[in-house]
């Protein structure tokens, strides 16, 4: 049986966008950057330390409106598995260096994390107060069943 881990959007995992696949293969990114204050372990997007969860990349960008049993329009899963090490949540204004270590070139600098942001949430440039939440995280082993 093939493996299809947080598919859904009650599933814990991260979604990526395919033009990050490489990185990820290659364990380049341990750092992603998302929008909003998500250290809450209520947030619909909260992701918990210390728990194996997968990676996976989306083939299409959501257009429909979610709910928790909205299944995402992703490529297979290929065992690609993390663990949660750290959340950092600050204002894009207040981002360090340090902060965005480990995270893909267009988030490596805060003026990047806000055009990213923008792009890939097809917004207008968020303002340097805006809150975001960064995910640190190891690698595991890749899950094969």
């Amino acid at each position: 049986m093939a493996l299809d881990r947080g598919a859904f959007y009650k599933e814990k995992s991260i979604w990526n966008r395919q033009a990050y696949m490489a990185l990820f293969r290659s364990k380049t990114i341990t750092s992603v950057v998302r929008v909003g204050d998500r250290s809450d372990p209520n947030h619909k997007n909260y992701l918990p330390p210390g728990v194996p969860m997968a990676i996976r990349f989306l083939t299409l960008l959501p257009t429909k409106l979610a709910t928790p049993d909205t299944r995402g329009d992703l490529l297979p899963d290929e065992g690609l598995t993390f663990e949660r090490t750290e959340c950092i949540v600050k204002k894009i204004g207040d981002l360090t260096e340090e902060d965005l270590s480990g995270c893909s070139p267009d988030t490596a600098t805060p003026e990047f994390v806000r055009y990213h942001l923008a792009l890939i949430n097809n917004t207008e440039l968020p303002s340097w107060d805006t809150v975001v939440t960064i995910w640190k995280f190891k690698y595991l082993p890749n899950v094969i069943e």
